[in-house]
């Protein structure tokens, strides 16, 4: 970096900074920072205030803090409206939302709601919501007498939400080989004060794998794949499981990573 020791101001104007606010200087109105010949910077200070704003575009590093050997600590990303911490950069925002069933079992190829949380399934506990047996679950959801144990199996979302990623972790009672699905959905639920509390409609696959070969003496891992990552406040999530090959019991663990938009 250069000095100015020795040089004229009329030399070395332009790589002077200074405030907009010529007549009053730093005040309590911020005030953006320009260089010598009147050029906007993307600063803006005051005696209390301190403002980032790109002046031509946005960028994936319109801030940035970085330790001592060069690694970001913070960078606020005005691209995609995000802001990511730590070594790892990741969101500000990141969350992490668990379904978890033991011991789930449904018709073959029937896909059944996975608790949120976590709950064993059988006599005298959570039981099994079915959702169709189709490609992917069924897209409308009236769960009639058995809403209490649906009601365990999903997520209000509150604010508008990124689904970042979805891992799933499967494996069976038996030793027979089996073909395990996994659906990440969204819906709306009806909340209108009527019987048709707690029916879901409008269902989006929002993450879907798939594990083959599982059985008893295997934890299979499935990283899902993303259909539909932006889920808006208000709508619902849940996590469904499939059997492809039989009515074995089957146990789930599902980890999705998700921010708030």
């Amino acid at each position: 970096m250069g000095s100015l020791a020795g040089k004229s101001p009329a030399n070395t104007y332009k790589s002077l900074l200074k405030v907009a606010d010529e007549t009053n200087g730093v005040s309590g109105t911020a005030s953006q920072i320009e260089d010598g010949e009147g050029t906007s910077t993307c600063i803006s200070v005051g005696d209390d205030n301190f403002k980032v704003k790109p002046q031509s575009d946005n960028t994936t590093t319109t801030f940035e803090v970085e330790n001592a050997s060069g690694s970001n600590l913070l960078t606020v990303d005005s691209s995609n409206s995000v802001v990511k911490v730590g070594t790892s950069q990741v969101s500000a925002t990141t969350q992490l939302l668990t379904f978890k069933g033991y011991r789930v079992v449904g018709s073959v190829g029937g896909h059944v709601f996975v608790a949120l949380g976590g709950a064993d399934y059988g006599n005298d506990r959570l039981a099994e919501v079915g959702a169709g047996s189709g490609t992917d679950p069924n897209t409308t959801i009236d769960s009639g007498v058995v809403s209490d144990d649906l009601l365990l199996c999903i997520f209000p979302v509150p604010y508008n939400i990124t689904i970042d990623a979805c891992k799933a972790l499967i494996s069976t009672v038996t030793s027979t080989d089996t073909v395990c699905n996994v659906h990440l959905m969204s819906y709306d639920m009806v909340a209108d004060g009527t019987t048709n509390d707690g029916n879901l409609s409008n269902g989006t696959v929002l993450a879907d794998g798939q594990a083959t070969a599982v059985d008893n003496s295997v934890i299979k891992t499935v990283d899902c794949t993303i259909q539909s990552s932006s889920v808006t406040s208000g709508k619902i999530i849940a996590c469904l499981i499939e059997n492809e090959t039989n009515t074995d019991d089957t146990t789930i663990s599902v980890q999705v990573k998700y921010h708030i938009a």
